[in-house]
């Protein structure tokens, strides 16, 4: 509780003294930063993709000057703390070919030592720096603002507004659950890092030694985070990265960063989900539409596993097959026996027409060899970060619901939009269900699929409905494509 009531403190101080502080603006590549000599701290921070000179550049504003804050304290020592806000720094901005690089001075000393801090920005990418020295148990603060708060979907696709806090090393992205009692403590060191994003960007700070880092969550969605340096040292340096979660921009800064995507998900699968979205990327510069690359995804992964799904359906066809000839004999003993004597019937006729009691399992393989393509899909999907602002019919953006327009109330759990494709994501299920007809079942038999395939249409719409464009269009396309796929088989049917 002593460092919250230190951030906050920081932030009270910051606020209230940087109309009288001198502040510097720069634009440097990706990054728009507003540095205020007073506290020796940046006031506003905000990155661009592709870059901030682009006029389609998307923007990510981690905090401003009324809201939010980055802060160097001393967390053992308010009063330092307050004094370092306090204090008036003289800066110093040298560019280079790579970097501008702004360091700020203290002109009072402290300890009889000069408060020395470094920020280097990147003229390309997203990769910079922080370092400063000149005091022991100094600290760097960083709190998200509102605005780095997206949208608050309803239902469902509230899990794609929050914003984390979380830790980065070798194995990958762990989010980190603070305690209700205020900050936990974690120690990081030089293959690991700590940050803060929400779906799309990320602010992440790797340090060059030995630290410990303390995270807190507000209830309004607002993570902080503190970065300390080793017990006894004057000096902190960290290597950061303030960008998106988009695959080049995070390789090309480390390759650790690319371990912030599908981290949710065993690593096998997280294969898998890079080579959709290597898959998706390519297929979008074919058509040069994400709309229909997400549509063209689907087919493509619907083509590879064909000779999957082929033996699938034909195991499917046999337990068809063996459940229609089993169920008059079957529900009779149902009707006629209880209990024991009526599980000794059941195995005397899976015994007498040579039927294995499990002979339901294979039915089952075709379900289980889509959970995993269903699983790196949809991870893939929701954090790929070129879907942002992509638009395909009257879809505005894949990364959002679809929201075709404005309902007269807000209804819980749906929201206040109504949104198109997951009714039509659902109707094709329930067409797919309608015409789907097979020989081998008996009539009692296809009524009770076509329940279970109206349950689970039912369940699919609940959970996709506040879900982003992008996903549904993925399993509306899917639907479609089984539509088509069982649709001809029909056809013949009813002409014969």
């Amino acid at each position: 509780m002593r460092l919250w009531r230190s951030a906050l403190a920081a932030l009270f101080l910051l606020c209230l003294s940087t109309a009288q502080a001198a502040v510097h603006e720069l634009h440097v590549g990706s990054q728009q930063v507003t540095f205020s000599t007073q506290g020796g701290v940046p006031v506003k921070w905000v990155s661009c993709y592709p870059d901030c000179e682009s006029e389609s550049a998307v923007k990510a504003e981690w905090f401003n000057e009324l809201d939010g804050f980055m802060a160097w304290t001393v967390p053992a020592e308010p009063q330092q703390s307050a004094r370092i806000i306090a204090s008036e720094f003289d800066i110093t901005i040298v560019e280079t070919d790579t970097i501008v690089e702004v360091t700020l001075s203290s002109q009072q000393l402290f300890n009889n030592r000069q408060l020395v801090f470094v920020y280097k920005l990147p003229k390309q990418g997203y990769r910079g720096e922080i370092s400063a020295s000149g005091m022991g148990g100094l600290a760097l603060t960083v709190a998200s603002g509102e605005s780095f708060v997206p949208e608050q979907l309803p239902g469902f696709g509230s899990i794609y507004s929050k914003v984390r806090p979380f830790l980065l090393d070798q194995n990958g992205q762990v989010y980190l659950e603070p305690t209700q009692e205020g900050y936990s403590s974690i120690d990081i060191n030089v293959s690991s890092s700590i940050g803060i994003r929400n779906r799309y960007w990320l602010w992440v700070g790797a340090p060059i030694a030995q630290s410990v880092a303390e995270y807190s969550l507000s209830g309004k969605n607002r993570p902080v985070i503190v970065v300390r340096a080793a017990t006894g040292s004057s000096q902190m340096s960290l290597v950061t990265y303030s960008g998106p979660t988009e695959l080049n921009s995070l390789a090309e800064a480390s390759p650790v960063l690319r371990g912030v995507l599908f981290s949710a998900i065993w690593d096998w699968l997280r294969v898998l989900s890079f080579g959709l979205l290597y898959l998706l990327e390519w297929l979008h510069g074919l058509v040069g539409n994400y709309g229909l690359a997400i549509i063209l995804l689907s087919l493509t992964v619907k083509i590879l596993m064909f000779p999957l799904t082929y033996v699938a359906d034909k195991w499917q066809a046999q337990v068809n097959a063996t459940s229609s000839m089993l169920k008059p004999k079957l529900d009779e003993i149902k009707q006629n026996f209880k209990g024991e004597e009526a599980h000794h019937k059941v195995l005397a006729v899976y015994k007498e027409h040579n039927v294995s009691q499990f002979y339901t399992l294979p039915s089952l393989f075709g379900f289980l060899i889509q959970i995993p393509i269903f699983i790196a899909a949809f991870d893939m999907l929701a954090e790929s970060f070129v879907l942002g602002q992509a638009s395909f019919l009257w879809i505005v953006d894949l990364a959002k619901p679809d929201s075709l327009f404005a309902l007269p109330v807000v209804l819980p759990f749906f929201g206040g939009q109504f949104n198109l494709l997951p009714f039509v994501m659902t109707l094709l299920t329930i067409v797919s269900a309608i015409v789907q007809e097979d020989a081998d079942l008996t009539p009692d038999l296809q009524h009770l699929q076509r329940i279970k395939l109206f349950l689970m249409a039912t369940a699919f719409f609940l959970l996709f409905y506040t879900f982003p464009a992008g996903m549904v269009l993925y399993w509306a396309a899917n639907n479609l494509f089984h539509l088509l796929k069982i649709l001809p088989a029909r056809l013949r049917q009813s002409v014969s």
